[in-house]
């Protein structure tokens, strides 16, 4: 086994388990409702799920016996599949080994730091961290492993970057973490305002901010999260993993987005709005949950 790379005859060894189908390598575990790249073991826990399996880039999964059966005969015959009764508990078990006991997820970013980046002596910038030119770095800030920090970027005093996200799984009553070997990604002239905090991803790639947009203090960014660039985001927002925003969105304060969800290019999120469905492009939303009650003007 290497970077990246691991075949089911591994994965069967080391979960005790068999599986049915060629002995197919994956360069990465997911989740089988993501947008995917590459050869990916998945898994499904639920039927709602069963019509992501057809993708090309899940070549691999856990499933149970139920769900197997109702698979036609080409889905079947072209995946890779471990038949098991818990299987998000299996596949989160091989994550975390995959995660502790070998080199799968090991391949860190090799640290850079470029001209005229000024770090206040406080600060926390871990090992395989890169950052571009022009950089501000305040006072008590942390910036985790894994993260990419574009040029003109200013991170006030007590933000948080790459944080762990989470992601809870249950051992029968009790609550247990996931761990995240992802990173954050964040554009060119980009501010992140005091005590903010952006989690990374929770398998690969990147939680990602876009160029010039502007982070208030005491924002929350979760894992996944993609933030579009020209984006505005003002104290006290939460973004919920896996939400998005396109270019030009402007959240107004203690508004949140739930998880998964989509606000459209150069919309507005008025103050306290719970926003629980995807909002169209140029639209204006306020109240909890939150609706539609005009639209924006295109900048």
């Amino acid at each position: 086994m290497t970077y990246r790379s691991i075949d089911m005859k591994s994965v069967s060894d080391i979960l005790g388990v068999d599986f049915i189908g060629p002995n197919v390598v994956v360069n990465g575990l997911n989740l089988a409702n993501r947008e995917l790249n590459g050869f990916n073991l998945s898994y499904i826990g639920h039927e709602n799920y069963l019509e992501f399996i057809d993708q090309e880039e899940i070549v691999a999964v856990f499933i149970s016996k139920q769900h197997f059966e109702f698979l036609d005969s080409k889905v079947k015959g072209n995946k890779t599949f471990f038949i098991v009764d818990n299987p998000e508990e299996q596949f989160y078990k091989l994550h975390a080994f995959l995660y502790e006991k070998t080199d799968f997820y090991t391949a860190p970013l090799v640290s850079e730091c470029g001209d005229n980046v000024v770090i206040h002596p406080t600060a926390v910038v871990e090992e395989g961290v890169i950052i571009q030119d022009n950089v501000l770095i305040g006072a008590n800030v942390v910036i985790h492993k894994g993260t990419v920090i574009g040029h003109n970027v200013v991170i006030h005093a007590g933000a948080v970057i790459g944080t762990q996200g989470l992601q809870v799984l249950y051992n029968g009553e009790v609550p247990y973490l996931v761990q995240h070997v992802g990173g954050v990604k964040i554009g060119d002239n980009v501010s992140v305002g005091a005590n903010a905090c952006i989690a990374n991803s929770l398998f690969d790639g990147y939680t990602e901010i876009g160029k010039s947009t502007k982070i208030d203090a005491l924002v929350f960014i979760a894992h996944n999260c993609r933030v579009g660039k020209n984006c505005v985001l003002t104290t006290g927002v939460v973004m919920a993993g896996s939400s998005s925003l396109d270019d030009g969105v402007w959240l107004a304060p203690n508004s949140v987005i739930l998880n998964r969800i989509n606000v459209g290019q150069e919309s507005l999120v008025c103050s306290h709005s719970l926003v629980m469905r995807n909002v169209p492009e140029n639209t204006k939303v306020i109240g909890v949950p939150a609706k539609r009650v005009g639209r924006t003007i295109a900048k």
